[in-house]
């Protein structure tokens, strides 16, 4: 489990910590909780990563396969 973000930037591993003593607490797995070690933004510019993949696609099936 990845705590991402400013969160887990700012809370760094004693959030982490805290966090998956708290999992523990109320799961039965206990899985290694994280604080991210990516900047700028991962989860946005995954998204985006996403969005324009998607984009990309349904432009070259429409050049492709013209109707």
């Amino acid at each position: 489990m990845v705590l991402g973000g400013d969160v887990g930037r700012a809370g760094g591993t004693v959030l982490a910590d805290r966090v998956a003593a708290g999992v523990a607490r109320i799961f039965p797995a206990r899985p290694r909780v994280v604080p991210t070690g990516v900047p700028d933004e991962p989860v946005l510019r995954g998204a985006m990563s996403a969005a324009i993949a998607q984009a990309r696609a349904i432009l070259l099936a429409s050049v492709a396969d013209p109707q």
